[in-house]
């Protein structure tokens, strides 16, 4: 399933950040991702160079030695950063997390919406439920830190999960370290227990 994923054309910012953390946390797709990686040094060399000023390298290095120093300094005020993938981090540098609570259950939006896809990031607490849904469309999720398990099984940090409105779950925080993943979704999410008309006025 991560291999499939992996191999879906990257056509939104969305589903690129996704999949390169996907490969960035799960070992058995660091493989693949440097094989892309060696396809895509062979075409760039073929691509003409251009000239480039003696200070640019310079410039680089101070630009870049700025940016891990400002990073540094969020982390230290946001634990949650250290936990993500460097590909999120360095997307989330300049920005802040804006959490919308679910009692146990913290939402953060990574990219405005667009075209129906959403990249979200879901932070479940300790031994936290989120209530029985489907999904309109199919929802990719990956285990960043902690785990979680459903009626389908138990998840760990690394795996990666496709549900679709053939999935109807409940998926539940590990009791000691909750679970941080990231969402990559097509259409809403539609939850069908006892008070789901409701939630999906909220959710939605």
């Amino acid at each position: 399933m991560t291999f499939e994923i992996l191999c879906t054309p990257v056509n939104s910012a969305a589903s690129l950040i996704f999949q390169q953390c996907l490969a960035e946390v799960d070992p058995d797709n660091r493989l693949l991702n440097s094989a892309m990686n060696e396809v895509g040094g062979y075409f760039l060399e073929k691509v003409e160079t251009s000239p480039l000023s003696n200070d640019l390298w310079n410039n680089v290095l101070e630009q870049t030695n700025n940016v891990k120093s400002k990073t540094q300094n969020k982390e230290e005020h946001d634990p949650l950063l250290s936990q993500l993938p460097a590909t999120l981090r360095s997307h989330l540098r300049n920005k802040e997390i804006k959490w919308k609570s679910f009692k146990d259950v913290k939402v953060a939006s990574i990219l405005p919406k667009e075209n129906n896809e959403k990249l979200e990031l879901i932070h479940v607490m300790p031994g936290a439920k989120i209530p029985q849904h489907t999904h309109e469309g199919n929802e990719s999720f990956l285990v960043l830190h902690g785990s979680y398990s459903d009626e389908y099984g138990n998840y760990k940090q690394g795996s990666v999960q496709v549900r679709s409105d053939d999935h109807n779950h409940t998926p539940i925080g590990h009791a000691q370290t909750g679970c941080i993943g990231l969402a990559y979704t097509h259409g809403k999410i539609k939850f069908s227990g006892k008070f789901g008309k409701l939630l999906n006025l909220i959710a939605n």
